[in-house]
C-alpha cells in the first residue's frame, strides 16, 4: 500500500523543554489513525510538525514525498483545527460558496447538502448563530469541499452533541471507504477503539505504542470491580489496588479477577451485585494524568 506520511527520528525542543523525542512511524493511504494521549503528551506538537507549523529540532517528515511546508500540499491536505473559527457576519451558504471558489475541483452542491443535511433556513442564517455542534459539522464539511487526500482532525468531535457526533462518524466511515487517509486526535477512548484502524499512544513526548484497537484490548487488562460494601472483609486480603470505600459500595482493581470471583462466590455474593469492567493501557494512562497540571504541547 502507498506510503503517504513518513516520520523518522522526530524530535522537537522548545528552549529547555523536550516536547517530542525519537518519534518514528509511517502512514499508508487509507489508514484511519488515532493520535491519543493525555494533556502534555505531545499530540499538538506532533500535529504542528506534520502540518509544517513547527520545524523539527531533529529528524525528518515527508507528506506525499514532500516537506510539510510544500505549497503543493495545500490542495491535498485538509485540516480541521480544534477551535471553531466561525467567520463573523457570513451566512452558511456564503461560507460554502467561498470555500468552493478557492478549490479547483470542489464538491458539488448536492454532495455538500448530503454531508451537512442542513435545512434551507439553516443555510440562510449566520454561521455564528448555529449551535456548537452544527458549527463543528460545518467546519468539517468546509474542510471536505476541496476533496483532500489526507485529513488532519484535531479533537474533531469536541463540542458535538450525540446526534452530530453520530453523523460525523458516518461521514468518516464513507471517507475511509473512499480511500482517504485520516489522522485525528481524541480524548474519547471509546470512539478511538471503535473507529480507528491504528492507534498511536503518546506519553510524555514519546511514542509509547503503535498499535491497533484489537491489540490494545487483548493486552493484559486489570479488572475494575464495584460491589456492595458489606463484602469488603471478603476481598481486603486479596491482591487489589485503588480501593475506594463509599457508604454503600466499594470499588477496586485487580489483575487476579479469578481469585476475586472465587472469594465472592464462596461468600455467596449475588452475581447481579457485581459490576466488572476492563482497565486498558489507555485508561491507565489517562487516569494517571488526572489532576496533573501539564502544559498542553
Amino acid at each position: 500500500m502507498t506510503k503517504v506520511i513518513e516520520v523518522k527520528g522526530l524530535g522537537k525542543q522548545f528552549k529547555d523543554k523536550k516536547a517530542l523525542s525519537q518519534i518514528s512511524f509511517d502512514v499508508h493511504q487509507g489508514d484511519c489513525l488515532a493520535l491519543i494521549g493525555p494533556n502534555g503528551s505531545g499530540k499538538t506538537t506532533l500535529f504542528s510538525c506534520l502540518l509544517g507549523d513547527y520545524h523539527p529540532s531533529v529528524g525528518n517528515i515527508l507528506v506525499l514525498d514532500k516537506a510539510p511546508t510544500s505549497p503543493i500540499l495545500k490542495e491535498r491536505v485538509g485540516i480541521l483545527f480544534q477551535e471553531n473559527l466561525t467567520e463573523q457576519k457570513m451566512k452558511v451558504s456564503e461560507l460554502l460558496d467561498f470555500q468552493k471558489a478557492i478549490y479547483p475541483n470542489p464538491l458539488s452542491d448536492q454532495e455538500i447538502n448530503h454531508l451537512l443535511n442542513f435545512t434551507d433556513q439553516q443555510k440562510n442564517q449566520f454561521a455564528e448563530k448555529l449551535s456548537g455542534g452544527q458549527r463543528r459539522l460545518l467546519a468539517f464539511v468546509q474542510v471536505l469541499i476541496g476533496q483532500p487526500d489526507i485529513l488532519f482532525l484535531d479533537e474533531p468531535t469536541s463540542g458535538m452533541d450525540t446526534s452530530t457526533r453520530i453523523r460525523f462518524w458516518e461521514i468518516v466511515a464513507d471517507l475511509k471507504e473512499a480511500g482517504k487517509t485520516i489522522i485525528y486526535s481524541s480524548h474519547y477512548i471509546e470512539e478511538v477503539e471503535h473507529t480507528a484502524d491504528r492507534i498511536l499512544v503518546l506519553h510524555q513526548g514519546k511514542l509509547l505504542r503503535d498499535t491497533t484497537p484489537y491489540l490494545i484490548r487483548s493486552e493484559e487488562n486489570e479488572k475494575v470491580f464495584t460491589l456492595p460494601a458489606v463484602y469488603l472483609p471478603v476481598i481486603e486480603n486479596a491482591v487489589i489496588d485503588d480501593l475506594v470505600i463509599k457508604t454503600d459500595t466499594i470499588s477496586f482493581s485487580s489483575k487476579q479477577p479469578q481469585v476475586i470471583w472465587d472469594l465472592l462466590s464462596t461468600a455467596n455474593c449475588p452475581i447481579e451485585s457485581i459490576e466488572m469492567t476492563n482497565r486498558t493501557l489507555l485508561n491507565s494512562i489517562f487516569e494517571n494524568q488526572k489532576g496533573a497540571n501539564h502544559e498542553n504541547l
